[in-house]
């Protein structure tokens, strides 16, 4: 057998010319060094508008630039008549908006759907809360109503405890004479 089967990264190997030393065959020549500083050049010098809300989201109002937007109409074979935003500088070779008008309309109406929903979710709140300050007053009345007929009421125990010690009293008053003319008739059957 004997087969040395381990593994080893090609870029750490001599034995492909991948290294970074000069007998790996590798290294950049005048020009690619030119080309290279020319790209930079060319990235240094062009502008780089930052993506702004009002473009990323629904209908565009401005461009990045700062023009207005347009619409035009797609004449491609994937896209025939399809309508998108785009900017009058667009060929200036700088970054502009460009935007499907279908995908902005969409956009707009599910932002449109979310305000009416939170508006309506606002007055279901505040109809609720007027709900309920009307419950509230009903309460308060009905709780006045109720201490009134608790005040009435109680007058009226009051005016039924005075009555009956009164009758009380009179009804106390009766038995002990009964009891006394009881006591002289067992008194006068008890002599005979």
């Amino acid at each position: 057998m004997g087969h040395d089967y381990s593994y080893t990264q090609p870029s750490q190997s001599d034995d492909y010319g991948l290294g970074d030393s000069a007998e790996s065959g590798f290294s950049q020549t005048e020009a690619e060094i030119d080309i290279l500083l020319d790209q930079a050049q060319i990235d240094a010098a062009r502008i780089y508008y930052p993506p702004q809300p009002e473009v990323e989201f629904g209908f565009p109002k401005e461009c990045y630039c700062g023009g207005e937007p347009l619409t035009a109409t797609s004449y491609t074979r994937n896209d025939p008549g399809r309508r998108f935003y785009t900017c009058e500088n667009r060929d200036d070779g700088d970054c502009h908006v460009w935007k499907w008008w279908d995908v902005a309309a969409t956009e707009e109406i599910r932002a449109i759907s979310r305000q009416c929903q939170q508006l309506s979710d606002k007055v279901d709140y505040l109809s609720f809360m007027s709900d309920y300050g009307t419950h509230l007053n009903q309460v308060k009345e009905l709780q006045s109503e109720t201490e009134d007929k608790l005040v009435r009421l109680e007058r009226i125990v009051c005016d039924l405890a005075k009555t009956k010690s009164r009758f009380a009293n009179g009804f106390e008053l009766i038995v002990g004479i009964m009891v006394v003319v009881f006591v002289i008739i067992g008194m006068i059957v008890g002599f005979k």
